[in-house]
């Protein structure tokens, strides 16, 4: 009996290692396939840069500038195609920056150390920024303030879909200007799907649901500077001219807001609720869990930074200088260990690093005034131009990063600017919002951005979903943001 059961048992052992096997067998053969697409893709980009940088005959330009066409046309490749990740594209093109440009004597640099102009968006205020946002939404994520927040206003929202959608897509809005919409988009998926659950099968509204939290999050990003890398992009390329806090919020909430009025609406049309009161009885977390000092100290320490930032007009202490706050009270109270700086998104800080020393490369060589001269632009007004741009830049970041495609558009657009209008600053700085704001309008397909892919991956969504709303976005996005703009600052 025992030998029949060690048999039994032996069996089972040789049929479950033999089962292990297969499925790392199967991992490893995708990984292989996996790496050799990468190859694929990495080598094709390259070839790629090389052809259309060496081939053609560049009249008037010079080797400069030729070696950064290089440098962008191979990132662009690699961002396209996602052969390596975003962030490592960044630190590539920095390295090929560095060693192509900056060889002393070389195309571009004339001293020794003049390569370090490269590196030097490492050291930029908006890293430290940017950083003290990801600090601010790890602290209040880790004090579970996002989600008692998003509870308590779903709560007050009562049963009604109409109002249940609108707190959704309020909260998520809101939330999307401080914290980056990827971890938005997390936490409100958290929250929604047992109220979707509880929803009929057939009830429609659960599309409605789940693409305003996609919505919310995109146009939430367009609000503040940390809201999204691309802001971040145009504010660095700007420097001195750079909008402050308070006046990107003025330049961007009210466009952001009407558009999302507007698809709060268009989804109520589209996919309205076959139930006139929805249960949004949500299981409640313990509260108790989290320490009342942390919590405390951590809205206090969220609303002092964002008043010092709103105020900066006022007592005249840079931004940049306001975010070591929360990074210095968070750490050093605990509230923020260790291991939630390794969590942090770096990968998100190279990518912007990455192209700010893009753009600046792009500048200081003389590329972007060589392809501001090779456009036809001699009879296109301000109005024309930007527009033209900003749809450019919609169209592109439907297919790849919106950060990847700022990086490459943002330092275009401003050299067109000086070139064309050299004396309208105002038309520089705001060509270069424009751009960054409509870049968030990019929701067309699942992939075109990170709360899209996280809401698809609910597969309650389709492809199609998100064709018509990626639409209305794409094309009234631009507009909104331009016409606005157009009213307060009057570009023409």
């Amino acid at each position: 009996m025992w030998f029949c059961f060690a048999k039994i048992t032996l069996k089972k052992e040789v049929i479950l290692v033999e089962h292990t096997r297969r499925e790392v067998l199967k991992i490893l053969n995708n990984y292989h396939f996996s790496i050799k697409k990468s190859v694929i893709y990495f080598i094709f980009s390259l070839i790629f840069a090389l052809t259309f940088t060496y081939i053609p005959t560049y009249d008037g330009m010079n080797e400069a500038s030729k070696a950064t066409l290089f440098i962008v046309l191979f990132s662009l490749g690699l961002w396209v195609s996602e052969a390596i990740p975003a962030f490592a594209v960044s630190i590539l093109l920095v390295g090929l920056e560095i060693v192509i440009l900056g060889e002393p004597n070389g195309v571009f640099a004339k001293n020794q150390d003049d390569w370090k102009i490269f590196i030097e968006p490492w050291s930029s205020s908006l890293i430290f920024l940017f950083l003290s946002g990801f600090i601010l939404a790890s602290g209040v994520s880790k004090t579970k303030l996002d989600m008692f927040i998003a509870k308590k206003v779903l709560l007050l929202s009562g049963d009604k879909p109409s109002k249940i959608l609108m707190a959704l897509m309020g909260v998520t809005f809101v939330f999307s200007m401080f914290v980056s919409n990827t971890a938005t988009t997390v936490m409100m998926l958290a929250i929604i799907m047992p109220i979707i659950n509880n929803l009929e099968k057939n009830n429609p509204f659960s599309k409605a649901i789940l693409l305003g939290i996609a919505i919310s999050a995109n146009l939430g990003g367009m609000g503040t500077i940390i809201g999204t890398p691309p802001n971040a992009i145009a504010v660095g390329a700007l420097g001195k001219n750079a909008p402050d806090f308070l006046t990107w919020m003025f330049y961007a909430i009210p466009p952001a807001s009407l558009l999302l009025v507007i698809m709060y609406f268009i989804l109520l049309k589209l996919y309205p609720s076959n139930q006139e009161h929805i249960n949004t009885t949500l299981n409640q977390t313990n509260e108790n869990e989290t320490n009342l000092f942390e919590k405390y100290t951590v809205i206090a320490i969220f609303l002092t930074t964002l008043i010092l930032w709103l105020t900066t007009s006022i007592h005249h202490i840079p931004t940049a200088v306001v975010a070591f706050l929360p990074i210095v009270v968070f750490t050093a109270t605990g509230i923020i260990d260790s291991e939630d700086i390794r969590k942090l998104p770096w990968d998100v800080l190279f990518l912007i690093m990455g192209g700010l020393s893009l753009g600046l490369a792009v500048s200081k060589t003389g590329l972007a005034v060589y392809i501001a001269n090779l456009l036809p632009l001699s009879s296109m007004d301000e109005i024309l131009l930007v527009v033209s741009f900003s749809y450019l830049i919609v169209i592109i970041s439907n297919f790849m990063s919106n950060t990847a495609a700022a990086n490459i558009i943002i330092p275009i657009i401003m050299a067109i600017s000086t070139s064309l209008f050299p004396d309208d600053t105002v038309f520089l700085i705001i060509s270069a919002v424009i751009i960054a704001l409509s870049s968030s309008n990019a929701m067309l397909l699942p992939v075109s951005t990170p709360p899209n892919a996280l809401v698809y991956s609910s597969k309650r969504l389709s492809s199609r979903d998100f064709l018509l709303i990626g639409l209305i976005v794409g094309v009234l996005g631009p507009l909104v943001v331009i016409e606005w703009l157009n009213i307060i600052v009057g570009m023409v």
